[in-house]
């Protein structure tokens, strides 16, 4: 997340982000776009710790692991358990409709050089911990590979991005096939 908008969650919730902003290598491990979620969430658990000044919850770590959100605190407390789990639930709709998005423009794009120039760095910068939708997206990029360039380069995204060294190779092979 970038680090401006890291300072505005550090203003509206000092308390929760008190520990944190004193750490120089504490960073929040969310895509930009999750930013008015976190930021409802912040404010709910920061209205929690005003109110309830002897049981403060601090945040330890927030990011986002296989579409889910990991927002751990030094307290468990249920009422903001109910917060988190309730923040996990519009991240999750939220990324339903945008994996539909791309998975809808995958089919619609006939080129892989689309994939790369537009489909992929948005993707990278979204929902980079979705590795399924990734998969997902790269199968629609397989029906449109017609040359030896389109399959080598979908085995180097498998490589990198997936790191899946079996769907690389068949690549390879497969732009063997054409002269």
């Amino acid at each position: 997340m970038k680090t401006e908008l890291q300072q505005q969650l550090y203003e509206a919730a000092p308390v929760l982000y008190g520990l944190a902003k004193e750490s120089p290598s504490w960073k929040i491990g969310l895509p930009d776009d999750l930013f008015p979620i976190l930021f409802e969430l912040s404010a709910g658990i920061e209205k929690f710790n005003r109110r309830y000044r002897k049981r403060y919850v601090r945040v330890l770590k927030i990011d986002i692991r296989e579409a889910r959100l990991e927002f751990l605190t030094q307290r468990q407390v249920p009422a903001v358990e109910k917060l988190i789990a309730a923040a996990r639930a519009k991240i999750r709709q939220y990324r339903k409709g945008l994996r539909g998005s791309y998975l809808e423009r995958a089919r619609a794009m006939r080129s892989t050089a689309l994939f790369e120039s537009r489909l992929l760095p948005e993707w990278k910068r979204t929902m980079p911990d979705e590795l399924a939708t990734l998969r997902k997206i790269l199968a629609c990029a397989e029906r449109f590979a017609g040359s030896a360039g389109d399959w080598e380069l979908l085995g180097a995204w498998y490589r990198r991005f997936l790191h899946d060294e079996e769907n690389a190779r068949r690549c390879t092979e497969n732009a063997g096939k054409y002269p």
